[in-house]
């Protein structure tokens, strides 16, 4: 039932998406949102936090728009680059889904702003191995990249991830991994310039500095239905990158290229996770990304149709019972 409804990219299938979006992410008009204080060296979402703090509907108008057009857009880049059947709407599916399995979060948070530019940037790098001419995208990554940390600092750690790629990729130019250096630092050039005219520079590099500490598990809420959500969320990675890894020498090249991409994809947010100070529950937000992608892939690559509705179901009465309080939260 739900391959037959999300294998269709109809206006009745777009439309039971964005529904289940409504009544998934209702929360965000009420959740008290993430304090600006608790996510250090993150200016710009300091600053949209300190202007609509008081303003629920405007903050959940704000976060169900992002959710229902960040999944709509990773359905468009794996599809557009035939990743997933073109007719599908699978990956807009699992990514609504995986980021409303934490009832905490439900609301106007760093890392949902973050994940607009990680996604953008994710399919322009994509793009990068057809483009005779990389500068000009190469740079636009890095900037991408780069106003990402400003919402969710942790995640300056993709541009390794794009020269990882450029090595994938066969792109071994030092003008385009400069390039990429140079769109990720003039931002911060920018605020620099800003906070030195504001004589906090020094006290701003210091918090910065604290920034890049490993995670504290602390934070994660405990209980039944959190060790479920993880146990089952790590085995189908574990049989997605196996899935993965078993077919992408039956690929053409530019799919192979594209698919270890993915894999490094989740390679990099995981180490993103681990750079995630003190906000743990936040860092795996930036894993819901690559984790839907992969999550997406090895249900399309799937021929087990059973297989791919009872994932669907499992995962959707693992949300079902969370929310409504029949596990432990």
């Amino acid at each position: 039932m739900l391959t037959k409804l999300f294998n269709s990219n109809s206006v009745f299938s777009y439309g039971i998406l964005i529904i289940l979006a409504i009544i998934l992410w209702a929360k965000a008009f009420v959740n008290i949102p993430v304090t600006a204080e608790s996510v250090p060296a993150s200016p710009l979402y300091h600053f949209i936090s300190n202007w609509i703090n008081d303003l629920s509907v405007i903050r959940g108008i704000i976060a169900l728009s992002l959710i229902v057009f960040e999944a709509i857009l990773i359905n468009h880049i794996l599809s557009d680059n035939d990743l997933i059947p073109r007719n599908s709407l699978i990956a807009a599916f699992i990514f609504i889904i995986i980021n409303s399995l934490f009832i905490n979060v439900i609301n106007l948070n760093p890392v949902l702003i973050a994940n607009l530019f990680i996604i953008t940037a994710l399919w322009l790098v994509l793009k990068l191995y057809e483009d005779k001419d990389a500068y000009s995208t190469a740079f636009n990554v890095g900037t991408l990249i780069s106003v990402a940390s400003m919402f969710y600092f942790p995640s300056i750690i993709f541009v390794f991830l794009v020269w990882v790629v450029f090595i994938v990729y066969r792109l071994y130019k030092w003008r385009e991994w400069f390039i990429v250096l140079l769109g990720l630092i003039i931002p911060y050039v920018f605020l620099g310039t800003y906070y030195f005219w504001n004589d906090c520079l020094s006290t701003k590099i210091s918090i910065y500095k604290e920034a890049l500490l490993f995670i504290n598990f602390n934070d994660f809420p405990s209980g039944i239905y959190i060790k479920i959500v993880f146990i089952f969320l790590s085995l189908l990675m574990l049989l997605s990158v196996s899935k993965l890894l078993a077919v992408i020498n039956e690929k053409a090249i530019k799919m192979r290229k594209f698919l270890s991409f993915m894999i490094w994809f989740f390679i990099f947010d995981f180490i993103c996770l681990n750079l995630s100070n003190n906000y743990g529950t936040l860092g795996f937000l930036m894993m819901n990304i690559s984790v839907s992608v992969l999550l997406s892939l090895f249900l399309s690559y799937s021929k087990k149709t059973k297989l791919v509705e009872g994932t669907l179901i499992i995962l959707l009465v693992i949300l079902i019972t969370g929310r409504l309080g029949f596990l432990n939260f």
